[in-house]
C-alpha cells in the first residue's frame, strides 16, 4: 500500500513540475535566454525532488546514489552510451523524413545551437549540455525511477520512467529518441546504482546532439 502511494505521489509531483515548468518555465525562459533555461533546471526541476525526498522522509543516499565511479566505469559508460546513441539518431532522421520537424521548431534549435561569440560555446555546453544532465537525471533516475520500480517492479518502473522522460520534453517528432534514452539511462541506473554514470552518459548525448 505505502508503495503504491508513493508511486501516485511521484506521478502527481512529476505532473505539477511539467506544469510549471513548460508555463512558468517557459516564461522565464523566454525573458531570459539561457539562464532562463538554468533556473528551470535547477529550481523547478532537481530542487523540488530533492525537497520531496527530504521532506517525506526518504533516505537521500539511497533516492540520489552518487559516488565516484572508477576509470573502467567511465570509459564502458561513454563507449555503451555512443553505442546506444547512433542508432537512435539514425532513427530519428528516418522519421524526420517521414514527419519532418516544423519549420518553426527547426528554427528554434538553429537559433539555439548558434554561436555568435567565443563564449557562447562553453556557456552553452554548461546550459545546454551539463545542467541538464545532472537535474534531469536527478528527479528522473534519482527520485521517480526509484520509487516507480519499488511499485511496479524493474523493468515496468524502468520503461514508466522513460515515457515520463520523453514526455516532459514535449517534442512529439524526437519522442522516440528520448524514450529510447531514458530505457538506456533507466537500466544504467539500475545496472550501477549511480546517478554519477548515468549524469555522464546524459551529458555525453547532450554534447552529441548539440554538436554531432
Amino acid at each position: 500500500m505505502e508503495q503504491g502511494k508513493r508511486a501516485t505521489q511521484a506521478f502527481a509531483l512529476y505532473c505539477c513540475l511539467v506544469a510549471v515548468y513548460l508555463s512558468v518555465g517557459g516564461v522565464l525562459q523566454y525573458r531570459w535566454g539561457l539562464w532562463g533555461i538554468a533556473f528551470n533546471e535547477i529550481v523547478l526541476l532537481a530542487l523540488p525532488a530533492w525537497l520531496y525526498a527530504w521532506l517525506t522522509g526518504l533516505t537521500l543516499h539511497k533516492t540520489f546514489p552518487m559516488r565516484r565511479p572508477a576509470f573502467r566505469e567511465v570509459l564502458v559508460v561513454l563507449l555503451l552510451t555512443a553505442m546506444v546513441i547512433l542508432p537512435i539518431a539514425l532513427l530519428v532522421q528516418l522519421q524526420e523524413q517521414i514527419w519532418p520537424l516544423p519549420p518553426s521548431v527547426e528554427a528554434f534549435y538553429e537559433q539555439l545551437m548558434a554561436r555568435e561569440s567565443f563564449w557562447d560555446l562553453p556557456l552553452k555546453i554548461f546550459i545546454l549540455a551539463f545542467v541538464p544532465a545532472l537535474c534531469e537525471e536527478f528527479l528522473f533516475r534519482g527520485l521517480i525511477q526509484g520509487m516507480m520500480v519499488s511499485s511496479f517492479g524493474t523493468w515496468p518502473g524502468i520503461l514508466l520512467t522513460a515515457l515520463f522522460f520523453a514526455i516532459a520534453h514535449v517534442n512529439p517528432w524526437y519522442f522516440l529518441y528520448y524514450f529510447g534514452l531514458g530505457i538506456y539511462l533507466g537500466w544504467l541506473r539500475d545496472w550501477r546504482n549511480n546517478l554519477i554514470l548515468c549524469m555522464l552518459a546524459h551529458f555525453a548525448n547532450n554534447l552529441y546532439s548539440l554538436y554531432g
